[in-house]
């Protein structure tokens, strides 16, 4: 029977390591899980009302204020968007709770709106015909204000949270453990958590929930570590967990494994290497897991709606991360923000519409139906025709049952009933038993000759290459290497739908007075203070007993000269000078978290730890003075830094050292 992990001996040899990980699978819980494929993230809190990203943990309860809060509407929008379970942030990293808890007097029913979130998404979910999941922030900044976290009476808060709330509300699908913390080193394991407690909890009240583990998740002790390195003991595995990607943004690898080789005590510190599962991580490997990957992203441009800079993702965009995700083995956690209101806005239900258009548009229809299915060899039982059969319990496998991964290969011809066009192959294993593809190749015949239209190395759960548009009424697969003897369970043609979009304008306008003085004596240039350590938030720079380590003047905003490569944080002040009204725009680029101020209203909001990107907002400003403020921090990535303002020619380019000075 398959496992959800497997435990390697120091003398085996790659191939043997290989074939061991064929054979572990997801468990039960975890298949449920990946057959959802596409699920809603509900980022919504006090910072919805607070215009923040990230809150502070001194927020009230009456900042939490919607005057028409409908969950109801949220779970119904997040139906008719093609999506399986919604998971919402009931205690965002603030620490406020948005049910009736009897952990904290931080919670909504100390607040203007005291409706149970989390009762009335149950009662929706199952009206429905939903699934629920919970977002609980172990990191909790009000506890820290409390004198509370981190010490040790924070576990038995956490737990209480916990306990109600996967024993209130009904099954629980999916617990979202972030580990974002502000207050202590990433990768580095938080002093007042004790996750194992966590898991037993969830394991004892809901069977079929999975995890997003807080990271990092240590596989053992240093001791114990030690001891799986040579062959003693067996590496301990729940098989409940989710993998992040190991960014926010919607992209995945290239090829995405499910079984992961387990090749670094701290399993965290690896989530966003970018060759995550591959062969050659097996020969230091003690063991592999079923850890299957979700793909976190947003539908806005951040996670929690705003009213001065949130705008909605492209179309475009969205049906990119369907590829890196639901395409590539995986699943698609895709965030969905409420307003103030306490409901999700037009513009997103439409956005939405529009992708569930483009997703039923293309794949309702398998023009490969019908079709002739031809192998080298097959096994009986698991004949060649089995790839058409659109259910979970066929598949189709060649004769050799002893596999050899360095010299066995295995192929298939499909036979259209006629020519087809088509632009999207679609492949599935049958994972029950494990992930097996390690390379394969596909060809359709057009004009005489076998072109070839997709080449990777997974395929796992779910696999859907594109291609440009080939016309062909034969497709040729070619597997040439698995790890053992290849289960392949589904096959499919399709051809791209694109429904029209609508131009909703990306750049949220912003009106900012300017000051009614200017400053009494300045000089060029901006004052900048640079702090020991990156943070998960700019907005934190400069805060929480941050240690200086340089301070001076620049003629411009950027990264300091004699700044360390990595891991620290940035705070630019002075002002701004508009020598005339005009609207302009702003795009604010960094790796790792930047957020820009004006006169104290938030401009541009870049944080939290990414690769490289840009925002963009106009903003429509008065003649005068502006008091400006830039934070950044270097925390997962190289520091990059860079602020461009459009000039009169509406081009744009950085903000020039004439316009900028500080305080004497």
């Amino acid at each position: 029977m398959p496992l959800s992990s497997t435990t390697f001996l120091p003398g085996d040899s790659l191939k043997q390591r290989l074939k061991k990980a064929a054979h572990v699978a997801p468990s039960p819980a975890q298949l449920k899980w990946m057959r959802r494929g596409y699920i809603a993230f509900l980022h919504y809190s006090p910072n919805t009302f607070t215009n923040r990203q990230w809150g502070t943990g001194g927020e009230k309860p009456e900042d939490f204020c919607p005057d028409r809060q409908d969950p109801d509407q949220w779970v119904r929008v997040c139906r008719n968007a093609g999506m399986k379970m919604v998971i919402p942030t009931l205690k965002h990293h603030d620490g406020f709770c948005q049910w009736h808890t009897e952990s904290t007097d931080f919670q909504v029913s100390a607040g203007p709106e005291t409706q149970d979130i989390a009762e009335a998404l149950s009662k929706a979910c199952a009206a429905y015909g939903m699934e629920l999941g919970v977002y609980l922030s172990p990191w909790d900044m009000h506890q820290r204000e409390l004198g509370v976290w981190p010490g040790e009476a924070y576990q038995q808060v956490f737990l209480r949270q916990l306990n109600e709330l996967m024993t209130r509300y009904g099954g629980i699908g999916e617990l979202w453990l972030d580990g974002a913390c502000g207050d202590f080193p990433i990768w580095q394991p938080v002093p007042a958590y004790r996750p194992e407690a966590w898991y037993d909890l969830m394991e004892k009240a809901q069977p079929l929930c999975v995890t997003r583990r807080y990271d990092p998740f240590c596989f053992a002790s240093e001791s114990e570590w030690e001891a799986l390195k040579q062959g003693r003991g067996e590496l301990r595995w729940r098989g409940k967990a989710v993998r992040w990607v190991g960014n926010e943004d919607g992209t995945g690898r290239e090829d995405e494994w499910s079984v992961q080789p387990v090749f670094n005590r701290v399993l965290g510190s690896d989530a966003t290497l970018p060759d995550l599962g591959q062969e050659h991580y097996y020969r230091d490997a003690v063991g592999a897991v079923w850890y299957p990957n979700e793909v976190n992203t947003h539908l806005l441009n951040q996670w929690f709606w705003n009213e001065e800079t949130s705008y909605v993702r492209p179309l475009s965009t969205l049906i990119d991360i369907f590829y890196h995700s639901i395409g590539n083995n995986g699943v698609l956690l895709l965030n969905v923000s409420p307003d103030r209101h306490g409901v999700i806005p037009e513009d997103q239900i439409r956005r939405l519409a529009e992708f569930r258009a483009f997703m039923d548009g293309t794949f309702s229809v398998n023009l490969a139906r019908g079709a002739a299915v031809r192998a080298d060899s097959e096994q009986e039982g698991a004949e060649a025709r089995n790839v058409l059969a659109e259910d979970e319990a066929h598949w189709w496998s060649p004769a050799q049952t002893d596999w050899d991964p360095d010299t066995d290969t295995a192929e298939l011809e499909i036979v259209l009933p006629g020519k087809r066009t088509f632009d999207n192959l679609q492949l599935r294993e049958h994972i029950q038993e494990g992930q097996r593809t390690a390379g394969w190749r596909a060809f359709a015949l057009a004009d005489g000759e076998w072109r070839k239209i997709a080449e990777k190395k997974t395929i796992g759960f779910r696999t859907i290459v594109r291609f440009p548009a080939v016309t062909s009424d034969r497709v040729r697969i070619e597997i040439f290497r698995s790890w053992d003897t290849p289960m392949l369970a589904g096959l499919g043609l399709f051809m791209s739908h694109i429904p029209e979009t609508e131009d909703m304008n990306p750049y949220r306008q912003l009106r900012i007075p300017a000051r009614q003085e200017a400053p009494g004596s300045a000089e060029p240039g901006l004052r900048y203070t640079l702090y020991q350590g990156g943070l998960q938030s700019a907005a934190q720079a400069g805060r929480n007993g941050q240690k200086p380590l340089a301070a001076g003047v620049m003629p411009q905003p950027g990264i300091p000269e004699g700044a360390p490569a990595q891991d620290y944080s940035l705070v630019l002040e002075g002002y701004l000078r508009v020598p005339y009204a005009h609207e302009a725009l702003f795009k604010l680029g960094s790796s790792d978290g930047a957020v820009l101020f004006l006169n104290g209203q938030r401009v541009i909001d870049n944080d939290e730890p990414h690769e490289e990107r840009e925002q963009t907002v106009c903003a429509a400003l008065e003649k005068g003075i502006y008091d400006f403020r830039l934070l950044y921090t270097s925390f997962r990535h190289p520091g990059k830094l860079r602020l461009l303002m459009t000039n009169p020619a509406f081009e744009f380019e950085p903000v020039h050292p004439r316009l900028l000075s500080h305080s004497v």
